[in-house]
């Protein structure tokens, strides 16, 4: 008879241990479901909620067969166009309007800071590159590549005799590539 009693009171306080883990699963889901990855709705009073007004969009903008080119800084050159001194892995492109229709040189067709991402790896001093950042502008009067409205011109480093022959060995490859911009 005592163990028929032990054996109810271990039944019964395995059963009560169960029904406890499974509420707190049960709680503990309950409130993760309420954390949604997706966007909420607006709310019909037309005000936007924190999540909404801190919410991004962008647009990905993408190009095919553009000239891309290469050269190099002599190390007295003044700062690029964006401000920054030249960085490996950086690109000039087209001022955003020509300098001889009144536009700006220092003002990009695509703005600086943007991240270039190529469809093909190019190589620059022995390393593939697969992005760029834009930095700087070039060929202020669209005379050099008219059919590219989005050339690219690869920084190949400080002027000396080896990055000259490798910059003038890379050629005039053509290139694709794509890149975001914020949506205003």
């Amino acid at each position: 008879m005592l163990e028929t009693r032990h054996l109810r009171l271990i039944i019964a306080i395995t059963a009560l241990a169960i029904l406890l883990i499974i509420s707190a699963t049960l709680i503990i889901a309950n409130s993760r479901s309420k954390i949604s990855s997706k966007p909420s709705k607006p709310d019909s009073s037309g005000l936007e909620s924190e999540s909404q007004a801190d919410l991004k969009w962008y647009i990905k903008f993408s190009v095919k067969n553009q000239q891309a080119t290469a050269y190099v800084g002599e190390s007295y050159a003044p700062l690029s166009a964006s401000g920054e001194y030249c960085f490996m892995g950086g690109v000039a492109v087209h001022p955003l309007h020509p300098v001889n229709y009144g536009g700006s040189p220092l003002q990009p067709v695509i703005p600086f800071g943007t991240t270039l991402y190529l469809e093909e790896p190019v190589l620059v001093q022995g390393k593939e590159y697969t992005s760029f950042k834009v930095m700087d502008t070039g060929d202020v009067y669209y005379g050099l590549w008219p059919d590219s409205p989005y050339w690219l011109d690869i920084y190949f480093g400080t002027a000396n005799y080896y990055n000259r022959l490798e910059a003038k060995d890379f050629g005039t490859p053509r290139v694709s590539y794509y890149w975001f911009e914020e949506w205003r």
